[in-house]
């Protein structure tokens, strides 16, 4: 009975200590799922609203061929921006335009709340104020046509709405009022349909990964490839890290532990030791001055070679597994002519896979939030780590929160996919790493 009382409590404690340490995460997620309008409301809500898909028909019967296509394209990005800047409380997450002609679809164009966002703070119409004057200058509308992309076709399009929702819902009149009156459309209203889709709030995330291609057009590398250049970046530098660090370790344990004389080597052990109890403050400044004075500085050695440096704690780890393996292994060895590189490789590597796992974890979540160093010599947005990236995408005051929010969750989910995909080798790794003898 005590067992059982036990039991429960401690699954009771795990499941609330879990609970308080996923909140935060939770949280942003759910914020970046929410509309930006949407995140300041008051009481707060831990949920997103549900996701709404609007359709706009607009009907071009009885109008000329010749120009048609540029007015409904002026009608089609009119109909887009301004809903989502009259409407910002509604959760529109995505829009729709249908124009008609004689009964048949002859334009189709749509476009998710993220996309429109983005042309409309950091695109075609960055800095410019949401009025029937600034969205009627055919170059800015051209270029948000081929950047957001439709289809026309007088013959018809498969693209159709449901008559018999046409109209009836509440923002019906709404959006015919200020498309109309406001804005003044070329066509003619004939109405509106709104559905749910909540897969619309995971289609965000896709458009909060290519703000970095809005935001630095001039750079190349981030123009093309947007955020996969910091994600490239950042892997670089982690397996880097991870390969220097498992390997130059053990380069620096071995001889400590099988070469050198014991006091020797506890002398030399402590002085490795001693070098992880400096705060890395205490030697930004020489070590930054240093490398910028060598041209290490806005280049991708600067982020490499810090980690050609053996850290102290794994020489340490390294050491203490050599030191139990049993010496007939090296007596056979060295009976049959084996060299010290040879026992090196042959012999201490291959038993160190726990050490190796132990390392290449620290060594991988130390440098996945690693910001400072990365920060300090880099300048080019084209080697920016996923960390330095966010910081200055985030003093950005254009960019909305749920964009901020969204990117955090995308750095953070790796980790968590990581962490939950390799749980079982990482205990094991750990627990064999404390198995003595």
């Amino acid at each position: 009975m005590k067992h059982s009382k036990f039991r429960v409590v401690s699954y009771f404690v795990t499941i609330l200590f879990a609970i308080l340490i996923l909140y935060p995460l939770i949280y942003i997620g759910a914020n970046a799922m929410k509309d930006s309008a949407k995140i300041y409301d008051t009481p707060p809500k831990l949920t997103p609203d549900t996701a709404r898909s609007l359709s706009i028909v607009v009907d071009y019967s009885g109008m000329e061929e010749a120009g048609l296509l540029e007015s409904i394209q002026k009608d089609h990005i009119t109909a887009m921006l301004s809903t989502i800047y009259e409407l910002p409380k509604e959760s529109l997450f995505e829009v729709k335009f249908y124009g008609t002609m004689n009964g048949k679809t002859v334009y189709y164009a749509r476009a998710h709340r993220g996309r429109i966002d983005l042309e409309k703070d950091q695109g075609v119409f960055q800095g410019v104020a949401i009025t029937a004057q600034t969205l009627d200058y055919p170059e800015r509308i051209q270029r948000a046509i081929d950047s957001m992309g439709y289809k026309f076709d007088l013959n018809g399009l498969n693209q159709t709405v449901d008559a018999a929702q046409l109209g009836q819902n509440e923002l019906n009149e709404t959006v015919g009022n200020f498309l109309q009156d406001t804005y003044g459309l070329n066509g003619n209203f004939k109405g509106t349909t709104l559905s749910v889709n909540n897969w619309l709030l995971l289609e965000s995330f896709a458009y909060y990964f290519r703000l970095p291609s809005f935001l630095y057009a001039n750079n190349k590398a981030v123009s093309n490839f947007s955020f996969f250049v910091f994600l490239f970046n950042t892997i670089i530098v982690i397996v880097w890290a991870m390969v220097m660090q498992a390997l130059l370790c053990a380069l620096t344990a071995f001889p400590l532990s099988r070469l050198l004389p014991r006091k020797t080597a506890n002398r030399m052990l402590l002085f490795f030791l001693g070098t992880t109890m400096i705060p890395f403050v205490s030697v930004m400044i020489p070590q930054f001055t240093m490398f910028k004075s060598m041209g290490f500085y806005d280049n991708y050695a600067a982020l490499l070679l810090p980690h050609l440096l053996p850290y102290g704690f794994y020489v340490y780890l390294y050491k203490g597994f050599f030191d139990n393996l049993p010496e007939s292994l090296f007596e056979a060895a060295r009976i049959d002519g084996a060299s010290n590189l040879y026992l090196f490789f042959r012999v201490c590597m291959p038993l160190s896979k726990p050490i190796i796992s132990v390392i290449a974890l620290q060594t991988f979540l130390s440098n996945w939030n690693d910001f400072f160093w990365a920060w300090m010599v880099t300048e080019k947005q084209n080697l920016w780590t996923l960390n330095v990236a966010l910081y200055n995408i985030s003093k950005v005051t254009s960019v909305r929160p749920n964009f901020i929010m969204g990117l955090s969750v995308l750095t953070i989910i790796p980790v968590l996919l990581l962490t939950i995909l390799f749980s079982n080798q990482i205990k094991e790794s750990i627990a064999t790493a404390g198995i003595k003898g």
